[in-house]
């Protein structure tokens, strides 16, 4: 009989400890890094909606931004992160073909890893969440053309800067520009740095001084206003048509006072807040997407106002 009560004791405690173990693990902390392509104040609203996500479903959002777009950077936080046993990652691509080995490679870690704003196509990546790219491209040459009807000009030579050559997101916008605008274009690279963005446009205004038209697909530089780049304001004070790509307060202002002008506005909230929704389910099981993708709202004259009102 006394056996028989320590073996009860002895299952009891067996028991207790299995299950004090298994509710450890059914509380492991899951963890989800973000990586932007470069910390700037583009993405500063994916930052603030990802963290969001992570605050509404209890898990840890980190935010790891590189140094610079190099891809070389990403690559080297992928591997970090593979070190440290994350459960998942939400990557904005700086060179999706260079990116496409390190992401293979942490899916093969046991991490889920999604794309967002910029993609890697070719790799294995679970989904993409952000911006229809090309047709955000087609949107561009449309408004442009609508721009010039408007303004009864004729269009001519069209500047375009982008923020990378490498970039998913830059190389579908410019392919869906030019599939819908077959004027000259002079398509300049700013390496995602808005200083060297500025520095290009100046050169390349006064370079072809007949040019009429400036399509930016990376908006960082005109950010902080039309006004604060002399050259590209003096360019549209003479006619020319402006199209750019995001918002700002000091943008939008510029806009609402000039009827040569535009710019598209992306769904940044999504990109964070439903991307981390969606890889945590990805993550825990769940039902996810694959795909999701957002057009671009165009912001003219028009709805400037009211969009002003909104940030």
């Amino acid at each position: 009989m006394k056996k028989y009560w320590l073996f009860i004791a002895v299952l009891g405690l067996f028991t207790s400890v299995f299950v004090s173990c298994a509710k450890k693990q059914e509380k492991k902390e899951i963890v989800i890094a973000v990586i932007p392509k470069v910390d700037n104040a583009i993405f500063d609203q994916v930052k603030e909606s990802a963290m969001q996500a992570a605050k509404e479903l209890g898990i840890t959002l980190t935010w790891e931004a590189p140094t610079s777009i190099d891809g070389k950077k990403q690559k080297e936080l992928i591997e970090n992160l593979i070190h440290y046993k994350v459960d998942g990652i939400l990557i904005s691509c700086n060179d999706a073909e260079m990116l496409k080995e390190p992401i293979n490679k942490a899916l093969k870690a046991g991490i889920k890893v999604a794309t967002f704003d910029s993609d890697a196509p070719k790799s294995d990546r679970i989904f993409y969440i952000g911006t229809d790219n090309r047709k955000a491209g087609e949107v561009c040459a449309q408004t442009m053309l609508k721009l010039f009807e408007k303004n009864k000009k004729t269009p001519g030579d069209i500047i375009l800067l982008s923020g990378s050559m490498s970039a998913d997101n830059m190389l579908e916008r410019i392919s869906g520009f030019r599939s819908n605008n077959k004027n000259n274009i002079e398509i300049l690279n700013a390496f995602e740095m808005p200083d060297y963005g500025e520095e290009l446009l100046i050169f390349s205004i006064n370079k072809h001084p007949k040019a009429n038209g400036i399509q930016l697909m990376w908006g960082v530089p005109v950010l902080n206003g039309v006004d604060s780049i002399p050259a590209v304001a003096k360019m549209l004070k003479k006619g020319g048509i402006g199209v750019f790509f995001d918002v700002s307060k000091p943008l939008l202002k510029y806009i609402k006072n000039h009827p040569n002008c535009a710019t598209m506005k992306q769904n940044f909230h999504a990109m964070g807040h439903d991307g981390v929704i969606n890889l945590y389910n990805a993550i825990t099981g769940k039902d996810y997407k694959i795909r999701i993708l957002n057009d671009v709202k165009v912001i003219d004259q028009s709805n400037a106002e009211a969009e002003l009102k909104n940030l």
